[in-house]
């Protein structure tokens, strides 16, 4: 916990920096009951929820934008990529938050084929003030503060800190998951490039 609270700290001084040097991984781990995800390797949290797997139908829950509207997981259309993170106020999510942005950017032609959604289980105002603090625009945000739905329906709940464990799901036009990766240490970041390629398949 203390490992967290060093985190949080350091986040809410780096809010304006642009840059971060914390790693991609390829590790992949599974989400629901009984499995655990780490903070800087020593300490050890427990998820909680359903077990999400590839070739699921994605759940379909009603969650809030960041702009105060209800936002269906379950209704797409094009394909979507959900963006998960743990808080908006730690450097890992600003660093996951950016590339992801930063990628968007340079490859215009995603934004049209593709549904950019981030989620986590900060509130609408704190989501409000991290779009704004980063200058974010081809995301939709999403809260999952009020009841953890979504945490619960993907077993992506960190029981103990009521955050969501750092992920990325690709989803297609069908709504069936094509694509997870949950790391197993949140420190680290999921490979975006890697999510964003298997969604423009």
């Amino acid at each position: 916990m203390r490992g967290l609270v060093s985190l949080l700290a350091v986040g809410v001084s780096c809010m304006y920096v642009q840059a971060f040097e914390f790693p991609t991984t390829s590790e992949h781990a599974q989400t629901g009951d009984s499995q655990t995800v780490t903070l800087e390797r020593k300490n050890v949290f427990h998820l909680a929820g359903k077990t999400l797997k590839v070739g699921d139908d994605f759940p379909s829950m009603l969650l809030q934008t960041s702009e105060l509207s209800l936002f269906d997981t379950g209704v797409g259309g094009k394909a979507r990529i959900f963006n998960v993170l743990a808080s908006v106020d730690t450097p890992v999510c600003v660093q996951q938050a950016q590339e992801l942005e930063a990628f968007i950017k340079s490859n215009p032609d995603i934004a049209s084929r593709v549904d950019i959604v981030a989620i986590s289980a900060d509130t609408v105002f704190a989501q409000q003030r991290f779009i704004k603090a980063q200058g974010l625009t081809n995301t939709i945000y999403l809260s999952d503060a009020k009841d953890h739905v979504f945490g619960q329906q993907t077993g992506m709940l960190i029981s103990e800190l009521g955050l969501l464990t750092r992920s990325i799901v690709v989803v297609d036009a069908k709504g069936k998951v094509k694509h997870i990766q949950r790391v197993p240490e949140l420190t680290s970041l999921p490979n975006l490039e890697e999510a964003v390629a298997i969604a423009l398949k």
